[in-house]
């Protein structure tokens, strides 16, 4: 509404609201008379004007003098007035909260006090300062994401509802749950308004959601409300636990397949996150003491709590972890059914049929014949019965009035997240497995559970659960089923699947080729191929292409590179150049270069180029038919080789060859060459002829080598050019200059502006100045900058030259405040030159407070000088401090020293830590060294574990002495661990 009434002021020509006012107050056929201050309101601000008679009268007036049909303005302006005041905007006022609708655990009661208020006293710790200064921004107009990190229990959704209540008034607050919190947020996101907090509690739920591309969406909606200025101020407040943070945030390995990067950019690129301690500190004891006289929750927590953890005891875990421990053998299994759904990737909401036929494999023969016919209900009844105020075991989940439903459970959170690492070495039984292809519900539940037994080696079970997925409508999983089905020798299903899977997946493109290739359906094979290329993927052109050629079919194999190329699928030719060249067939690499230079790009030329080079061999020949055809890449990586060699009349023959081929780049590496020969005139000429051609970089160079010429003014007038083309490196450059000239105000300044671009080389420089002249605060401070533009080397800078002064206290201090920073490559090196210098005593400490990679790096250091010992009791120091990785390297030092027992120890150990792969690691090492009977137990427990690849490792260990090892890879694993019969 407001919208249209602008458009229509400015269609009337912005008349002055004066004349508007007094026009509608001498027209009696308007319905309302505004005043001069009401008309401005409605036409200009962001409130909601309460009268509908003034504002249709000022819309019909508006629409008059913009020659607009006013009666159909009026008429609508009045709907959109009363559509208006209906509008809720999503949330809830803030003074209106309940703080367990926002899922705060309800605390422990205390039998025989005072009725209680519902929640505890609370006590402010570190981080709820941290997390009031970013809602202080919010509350300022800006718009802030944070996120609270830490364990079950530890405090952060109460955290977070007690920040809420400092909000002002018109702030509201929206939870996303229903249906499920994943389609909530996607569907209603748009909707949220200015002043609404977005609370995310649980946030893997929308951010690891199954499906990754809703997963995905949300993260991409959730930013795009963030940046949003008409939306501003919105806050975004998430809870996560550490186990989902770290696959959320941590980049890609391979820099492929980042499929979190959405994910990564909104919680660390827009957002900030706050880690939640899960223990009082000293300081944080004695605040609470004296608040405890308020209430007595919170005193017996301060009492009871063991190592510190006072909110899990507030929250009942001692209570609920003594409610589970001691549970009966029927209780027991329910729970670590329920367990074992949870981790495995079942939703939060567990069926009562599932979970009973399951939990039937959990117990003996014997314990299931003394539980007796009811078993079942009485343990339920154990497990939902609450302990002190707080939830049992096993909740059941609240039908929302349709009582037909059959009943849903739903594990504490604490005994989830115990369940996860308690269990995390053990595979579940063939119950569990039974009942999960029975009675889920979800297509997203078939298909998590199919994968989680997919990894274990349990094939059998992964099928079922896929083809039930399918059935529920998920076809994510079609071309894992198609490769499960082929594993068994059923061709014709798994050719159906990745038909079925063909449009979506690009595997099942390609895998679908194969199929029909290897089945003699050639024709098949590459018209599908050539439909994928016309869809954008021409990938399965290029490796049946190499399949044909690998066959002996030439011809065929020349026609699909023929296809590849008209759809720019040069990589095609690159790959055979360099497969061609490795295997000596130099003609046919030089063949293939070539056809791609003919079909319009010298990506395979210039890779050929490279790889001659790089063997010695010449590629002139090369780059002269490149040249003739006016490419100019081929030629500039040959003078970048010829430059490496040595050969600088060579390099500049060649970048001569480029810039005749209007190659800028070609002008400026030329300038280079010259001045490194020290011919300034040339290398000057060359560069300003890229300058005339528009070239920033050149005119930067220019300046430099005008400075030190002795011209300083020049130097000056062409960094100010570059500068002013928005040009980091001038900007820096110019820094500099005012620095030289005393003004270090303005150095500063444009050091900074050019931080802000991406250049922090001058504030380092200024940094050293800053030192060099004792300005100890200023060049800390300036460091500081640095640090904030994403650059942690002014600090390790600074820590080097206050090292070089022999003030090693003050080195450590900085050089860890980069490590903190995420700099830890300096850490090592700071402690490695402790070590070289046979400061052993100041390595040790350094490494100590750098933490967990410190203590490793040091203890391999230790190793390398032969000390195992040594090595030893570091690497036990870095898991103590939460390094858990060094126990494999435990495993590793206790191996070679001939101490199995205590390897394999350690090996599960670290499983149970999380490092499956310690498991397969050991397995391997066992193997090596002949005891294959242990091996092929590892191996078996690295299943188990959930190791990727470890069923694949396993089948290699028996190949040579098993011929029916063969039939591990197609069956996989029983549920039992043995080797499946056929299925």
């Amino acid at each position: 509404m407001k919208d249209r009434l602008y458009r229509l002021y400015l269609e009337a020509g912005t008349p002055p609201v004066k004349s508007v006012a007094s026009a509608i107050e001498l027209d009696d056929s308007f319905p309302g008379s505004p005043s001069k201050a009401t008309v401005h309101r409605i036409i200009a601000s962001d409130e909601l004007a309460a009268g509908q008679a003034d504002v249709v009268s000022v819309a019909v007036m508006l629409a008059r003098i913009a020659g607009a049909d006013a009666d159909e303005v009026g008429r609508r302006i009045k709907q959109m007035w009363v559509a208006a005041h209906l509008a809720e905007p999503l949330g809830v006022p803030v003074k209106e909260l309940d703080p367990f609708a926002l899922e705060v655990h309800p605390a422990i009661t205390v039998p025989g006090q005072r009725p209680l208020p519902a929640l505890p006293v609370y006590v402010e710790r570190a981080h709820d300062r941290e997390l009031s200064d970013a809602v202080e921004r919010a509350s300022r107009g800006e718009s802030v994401m944070v996120t609270l990190v830490g364990e079950s229990s530890t405090g952060k959704t109460r955290t977070c509802w007690e920040v809420l209540r400092r909000l002002p008034e018109g702030w509201r607050v929206w939870h996303p749950f229903d249906p499920s919190r994943p389609d909530a947020a996607l569907h209603h996101i748009k909707e949220v308004s200015p002043r609404t907090v977005i609370w995310l509690n649980e946030a893997q739920h929308y951010l690891l959601a199954q499906d990754l591309k809703t997963a995905e969406r949300v993260a991409s909606a959730l930013r795009t409300a963030l940046t949003d200025r008409e939306r501003s101020p919105v806050l975004v407040l998430a809870t996560v636990w550490p186990r989902f943070w770290e696959p959320l945030t941590a980049p890609s390995a391979t820099g492929s397949d980042d499929r979190f990067a959405q994910q990564r950019e909104l919680l660390i690129g827009i957002g900030s996150h706050i880690v939640v301690p899960k223990a009082f500190t000293s300081h944080d004891y004695e605040q609470a003491w004296q608040k405890a006289d308020g209430d007595p929750r919170l005193a017996s927590a301060l009492i009871g709590a063991a190592d510190g953890e006072v909110t899990q005891f507030l929250a009942g875990v001692p209570r609920l972890m003594t409610r589970y421990r001691t549970a009966s053998p029927g209780a027991m299994a329910l729970i670590h059914a329920a367990m074992d759904y949870r981790r495995l990737g079942h939703g939060p909401a567990l069926r009562h049929d599932l979970l009973v036929l399951a939990a039937e494999g959990y117990l003996t023969d014997r314990e299931l014949t003394q539980l007796g016919p009811d078993w079942t209900a009485e343990a339920l009844a154990f497990c939902a019965e609450p302990c002190y105020g707080v939830l049992g075991p096993l909740t059941q989940v609240p039908n929302r009035g349709d009582e037909a439903r059959e009943p849903a459970y739903r594990l504490a959170d604490y005994l989830e997240q115990q369940g996860r690492v308690e269990r995390r070495l053990t595979c579940p039984p063939a119950t569990f497995w039974q009942a999960a292809v029975r009675h889920c519900t979800n297509s997203d539940d078939y298909a998590a559970l199919g994968a989680a037994a997919e990894t274990r080696g349990r094939l059998r079970a992964a099928a079922e659960l896929y083809q039930r997925a399918i059935t529920e409508g998920n076809t994510e999983v079609l071309p894992r089923l198609a490769r499960l089905r082929e594993g068994v020798g059923d061709l014709d299903e798994a050719v159906r699947l990745y038909a079925e899977a063909y449009r979506n997946d690009k595997v099942a493109r390609w895998e679908l080729v194969r199929l029909w290739s290897q089945a003699g359906r050639f024709a098949n094979a590459e018209d599908l191929a050539v439909h994928a290329a016309q869809q954008g993927n021409t990938s399965c052109l290029i490796k049946l292409s190499q399949l044909w050629l690998e066959n002996g079919d030439e011809q065929g194999a020349a026609r699909l590179r023929g296809h590849a190329a008209n759809r720019g699928g040069y990589s095609t030719f690159a790959e055979l150049a360099r497969t061609r060249e490795a295997a000596g067939d130099s003609t046919g690499a030089e063949g293939f270069a070539l056809e791609s230079l003919e079909a319009g790009s010298t990506y395979a030329l210039s890779e050929l180029v490279r790889v001659r080079e790089k063997s010695g061999r010449l590629a002139e020949d090369l780059v002269a038919r490149a040249t003739e055809r006016g490419w100019v890449r081929p030629v500039l990586m040959l003078a970048r080789a010829r430059e490496r060699s040595g050969d600088m009349r060579g390099a500049e023959r060649l970048l001569v060859q480029a810039a005749a081929g209007k190659s800028v780049f070609a002008l400026v590496e030329h300038a280079r060459l010259r001045r490194k020969a020290g011919d300034l005139r040339q290398a000057e000429s060359l560069l300003r002829k890229a300058v005339e051609e528009g070239s920033t970089v050149a005119l930067i160079e220019l300046a430099r080598l005008r400075e030190k010429a002795g011209d300083p003014a020049e130097a000056l007038h062409l960094f100010r050019a570059a500068a002013s083309r928005k040009n980091a490196d001038a900007l820096a450059a110019l820094s500099l200059f005012r620095e030289q000239a005393g003004a270090s105000a303005e150095a500063e300044t444009m050091a900074c502006m050019a931080a802000d671009l991406g250049s922090t080389f001058a504030l380092l420089e200024l940094v050293w100045r800053r030192e060099q002249t004792r300005d100890h605060e200023g060049a800390e401070r300036l460091a500081d900058t640095a640090l904030r533009a994403g650059n942690a080397g002014a600090l390790v800078l600074l820590a080097r030259l206050r090292e070089k002064e022999g003030d090693v206290a003050e080195a450590d201090r900085l050089v860890l405040r980069a490590a903190r920073s995420g700099d830890r490559f300096a850490l090592n090196e700071f402690v490695r030159r402790r070590e070289s210098a046979d400061d052993s005593e100041g390595a040790e400490r350094l490494a100590l407070a750098g933490g967990g990679r410190a203590l490793a790096q040091l203890a391999r250091l230790r190793e390398e000088s032969g000390s195992a010992s040594e090595a030893e009791r570091l690497y036990h120091l870095a898991v103590n401090r939460g390094e858990t990785s060094a126990v494999g390297e435990l495993v590793r030092l206790k191996e070679e020293a001939g101490d199995p027992k205590r390897a394999d120890a350690y090996a599960h150990y670290a499983a149970r830590t999380g490092h499956v792969d310690a498991l397969a690691a050991l397995a391997k090492l066992r193997a090596e060294s002949g005891a294959l009977k242990d091996s092929d137990r590892l191996y078996r427990a690295a299943a188990d574990a959930g190791v990727h690849d470890a069923l694949y490792q396993l089948a290699e260990l028996h190949r040579l002495s098993d011929p029916g090892s063969e039939s591990l890879l197609r069956y996989g694993l029983a549920p039992d661990g043995s080797t499946s019969v056929p299925w």
